[in-house]
């Protein structure tokens, strides 16, 4: 549920990402209707399949540019081993894109008088550890200071089941942590503080979170698509989840349990309806254009209420992404452009964002570039040698790093012997495998290794 880092510093790091490629100069005021649509849709389309080619695009992609769809198409497998390709009407879990959602529906609230974002949460929550002090606009904002459930493994470990817990034992798992900061005085993005939300909505409503959504906001809209509870979703369009698929390789991953996401990422949709969803936000049709500003307003840390914003090629750019096992999302969108990108897909990536923005780039006539397969270098036989030995976990588990013959390998009782290829000094990448190993050396310190896949992240010493 966590969301991707932030678009500006996407874009800044683009160019550290293979060849770059320079439209053709135009001034971004420039309409729709004078430029070679035909152009633009190839260029689109060559940019997703430079991220499906790494293995890093598998899904459906829709583009609205002044007053219509500008580009509409599928990618990869809706179910690869039944040879089920992605649809324009694939349904996807959007994670933490579900967080607008929530947020319109608190601002839905507060236009109609039946609570104020200064409201303490104490208000609604009345036994919340100093819920005196913590505002709904707090977390809106993410700046409460609340504990992070996500980093409770009791916790985290349900999310891979079915099971489902009452309201009081959810909160058990994070409301009695001491805060991180004094509410409203830092940003730090946490999942519990729109679980709260979501307790808010209900007790005002009277209505469960998913009714209340529905009413409120996916019925006016005709998301007839969209819902929460996807382990229980029946339909043809459902997407296979997968934390890693290539076109040798497919690695299924668990639905994580909606009842727990909540209106912190349980929602799914499909690129139409979330279509139907910006043309609602655009012509303020859920909320005013007054209170629509608010909400887009940054806070701390450019984010606003439910929303992240970005001033980009002097643009004023609202997104919020969504990431999950074997789910990503991207949604922006340049009121001043009538623009909006729309990316969903139906496997882990980090570089989801990085494929959005540089759509947007394509689209704005700004300079961007696309990704290049990983490469491997040569490194000397000392750095390798230096590198090898046995590593602990966390858990007491043990990695082991061997050199033989001018080669590092892998391996531990979760991963059988596998050779590492160098695309760094101090980085290295399997072969077809979404895994990522580096080395951290300081001296006076522990040698230390880091392994990354997918939305984890290991961290072993050396013994």
């Amino acid at each position: 549920m966590r969301r991707q880092s932030s678009v500006l510093a996407l874009i800044c790091s683009i160019s550290m990402f293979g060849i770059s490629c320079s439209p053709l100069k135009a001034q971004t005021e420039k309409n729709i209707s004078t430029i070679d649509q035909e152009k633009k849709k190839q260029e689109i389309d060559s940019i997703i399949k430079a991220y499906a080619a790494i293995n890093k695009f598998n899904g459906t992609a829709l583009i609205h540019y002044q007053n219509k769809i500008i580009f509409e198409k599928p990618y990869g497998w809706q179910n690869a081993e039944k040879k089920i390709p992605n649809q324009n009407g694939s349904i996807y879990q959007i994670a933490s894109l579900t967080k607008s959602f929530t947020a319109l529906m608190i601002m839905k609230l507060s236009e109609e008088g039946k609570l104020s974002v200064h409201d303490p949460i104490s208000k609604f929550i009345p036994d919340y550890p100093r819920g005196n002090e913590i505002t709904i606009e707090h977390l809106l904002t993410h700046t409460s200071g609340i504990y992070e459930v996500l980093q409770n493994k009791e916790y985290f470990s349900l999310l891979h089941t079915g099971k489902s817990i009452t309201r009081d034992k959810e909160l058990s798992y994070f409301k009695n942590e001491p805060l991180a900061f004094e509410p409203g005085t830092q940003f730090s993005y946490t999942n519990s503080g729109y679980i709260l939300l979501g307790i808010i909505i209900e007790k005002i409503t009277g209505l469960p979170y998913e009714d209340a959504i529905r009413k409120n906001i996916l019925n006016p809209l005709k998301m007839t698509h969209t819902g929460f509870n996807y382990l229980a979703l029946k339909s043809p369009y459902k997407t296979v989840p997968y934390s890693y698929i290539s076109k040798t390789k497919q690695e299924k991953t668990e639905v994580w349990n909606s009842t727990l996401t909540g209106p912190a990422g349980q929602i799914y949709s499909t690129a139409e309806d979330l279509y139907n969803y910006y043309k609602g936000l655009r012509d303020y049709k859920i909320v005013s254009k007054e209170t629509f500003k608010k909400a887009t307003t940054p806070y701390l840390s450019g984010y606003g209420y439910g929303w992240f914003i970005d001033d980009l090629y002097g643009k004023k750019l609202i997104n919020h992404g969504g990431n999950i096992e074997g789910s990503t999302s991207y949604f922006a969108m340049l009121p001043e452009e009538d623009l909006s990108i729309i990316l969903l897909n139906n496997i882990t990536s980090k570089k989801l964002e990085k494929a959005g923005n540089t759509i947007l780039a394509a689209l704005l006539d700004q300079s961007y570039t696309l990704p290049q397969p990983k490469k491997e270098t040569t490194l000397s036989t000392d750095l390798l040698k230096k590198y090898a030995g046995n590593y602990k976990l966390s858990d007491d588990s043990i990695i082991h790093i061997l050199y033989e013959n001018g080669q590092l390998f892998i391996q531990s009782n979760t991963i059988p012997k596998v050779r590492m290829l160098a695309e760094k000094e101090d980085l290295f990448f399997l072969q077809d495998d979404d895994s990522e190993i580096s080395f951290i050396i300081k001296k006076g310190e522990k040698d230390v290794i880091s392994i990354k896949k997918g939305l984890s992240s290991k961290t072993a010493e050396k013994l």
